[in-house]
């Protein structure tokens, strides 16, 4: 049997450790009348009830958290990047996001700073002499309100579209925002101020078991149990109108009605009961997604609040506690201080190894859960088509193309073009930006003018209708496209034959003048 100091190996003594700080009311002490003295089991206590590789199991939850902490933040940098059609974005679907990544944080931050656990050898740290102690603490107790009350608000949204047909506006989202974020602070001040946070078990810390109950897990299992409340209560008026609403497809047939109709009232009673139905499940199709986290996410709280109550509860200073720990000191101090050899006693002081390192692994898997079901396969694509826009060269401005071509032209300003010069153009891109200038008709047709140079050349009448290009060629006898003798217009100008030559229309009149029309 070996000795340490005044007390058997493994336990220390008592006073060798005054009281200077951490978590004095965690230490696990005990009297022992044969030595005549106070001894502790050394810090952290969960190395000695627990096997070897249990710290090794407890270690690898952390990189999970690792992994829901970057799909937390992936989700949220997509709601904030990617346009609302990518991400079907909601304010409350933000918010639950960020309030599991809060608590996701708190599993994570004992990566950075892995120190030691202990302020002496029996006593751990606390949140008054721990940095990481008071960090991960706060996270924790915040992270869990904050996904209680948002867990909360959702289904009370839901709740308010399916029962009452009351759709959430912004009144409801000024008042969820400032219930959402100042309760959980408010309970979050008051469990860190009235208990407080230690090392107690894992690597992070945890709620103390002094007044536990009253700052923080009753008032945060109240909160939830209202969620569940009202979740259930939905959940029944959806099953109600879907029963309903099987009973009632045709409506039923009046008894003793001699002319044969259908009852009134059930048949109004069909309409309501099938749109109702049509409307929940319009409802429910719409956000399955965010009932379904919302109820992973609820299930894990409760039951992480159950186990970490139970724990509470070995603590206690029970007659059955005593008992266990009796027969377990008696064992450690029979075999030298070998815990493999005792784990049986210790199983029967703790929390099983299964359900502590069950519990801390489904919490880890919240981030996980949230981008899964939260987030959409389209912010995917929406992704790859953001970052081939960002690094895509955008070729500059053409610096010679004037302000009247670059300008959008409204579409009743377009003039026609001619044949000619529509096929001739390249595209009918190039045909939007051409818009002439109002003062510029080069392209337009003017008005006829007999006294022109033109329409003396064609021998034009001023009796006779002038050659319009717009004309119905089907109906007109004269067409500019063949070659007709019995035409009676054959003497006209064509410029597609060899007219005779008019001689009368060589005769120019001495007040015509060569040159444009006016």
């Amino acid at each position: 049997m070996t000795f340490n100091a005044t007390c058997p190996y493994p336990f220390v003594g008592e006073r060798q450790f005054p009281k200077l700080g951490g978590d004095t009311n965690a230490r696990l002490c005990f009297p022992l009348p044969l030595w005549q003295t106070e001894c502790c089991l050394p810090c952290p206590k969960q190395n000695y009830f627990y096997r070897d590789n249990f710290k090794t199991l407890i270690h690898a939850t952390t990189y999970v958290n690792l992994l829901g902490v970057a799909c937390c933040c992936f989700l949220l940098v997509s709601f904030a990047v990617l346009p609302v059609e990518s991400t079907r974005r909601h304010y409350l679907s933000v918010c639950l996001a960020f309030a599991v990544l809060l608590m996701q944080m708190s599993f994570v931050i004992p990566v950075g700073d892995p120190g030691d656990r202990c302020f002496d050898e029996i006593t751990p740290h606390d949140m008054y002499s721990s940095l990481n102690c008071a960090l991960s603490g706060a996270f924790l107790l915040g992270g869990g309100w904050c996904i209680v009350m948002w867990s909360f608000l959702r289904t009370l949204s839901l709740h308010l579209q399916i029962c009452w047909q009351v759709v959430p506006g912004r009144k409801f989202f000024l008042t969820s925002q400032a219930i959402g974020w100042s309760i959980p602070v408010i309970f979050l001040a008051i469990a860190l101020s009235l208990t407080g946070v230690s090392f107690r078990f894992g690597e992070s810390c945890h709620i103390n078991s002094k007044d536990g109950v009253q700052t923080f897990w009753g008032p945060m299992l109240a909160m939830a149990a209202a969620s569940i409340v009202t979740q259930s209560i939905t959940f029944g008026y959806v099953t109600q109108v879907y029963i309903r609403s099987l009973f009632e497809d045709k409506p039923t047939h009046v008894s003793g009605n001699s002319h044969g109709q259908y009852s009134t009232g059930t048949s109004l009673r069909t309409v309501t009961a099938s749109r109702a139905f049509r409307r929940i499940r319009k409802v429910v199709e719409l956000q399955w997604r965010g009932i379904t986290v919302v109820i992973i996410i609820l299930a894990d709280v409760i039951y992480f609040s159950t186990v970490f109550l139970q724990f509470d509860g070995t603590t206690q200073m029970t007659k059955d506690n005593l008992e266990h720990a009796k027969v377990w000191i008696t064992c450690m101090i029979t075999h030298n201080g070998d815990k493999n050899k005792c784990l049986g006693e210790a199983a029967k002081m703790v929390v099983r190894e299964s359900t502590a390192f069950t519990v801390l692994f489904l919490l880890s898997f919240n981030g996980i859960w949230a981008l899964l079901l939260l987030g959409r396969f389209s912010i995917y694509p929406a992704w790859i088509a953001f970052f081939k826009n960002l690094f895509k060269r955008r070729t500059a401005p053409d610096e010679f193309v004037s302000y009247n071509a670059r300008r959008t032209p409204e579409p009743s300003s377009y003039e026609m073009l001619e044949s000619k010069q529509r096929h001739h153009t390249a595209s009918t891109t190039d045909l939007s930006i051409m818009k002439p200038e109002p003062t510029v008709a080069l392209n337009s047709f003017r008005e006829y003018n007999p006294s022109t140079f033109s329409a003396q050349l064609r021998g034009s009448r001023a009796d006779e209708p002038p050659f319009s290009p717009f004309r119905d060629l089907e109906s007109a006898p004269f067409s500019p496209y063949h070659d007709s003798q019995d035409s009676p217009r054959f003497s006209q100008f064509s410029p597609y034959a060899d007219s005779p030559v008019n001689e009368r229309a060589l005769a120019f009149p001495r007040e015509v003048r060569i040159g444009l029309a006016k």
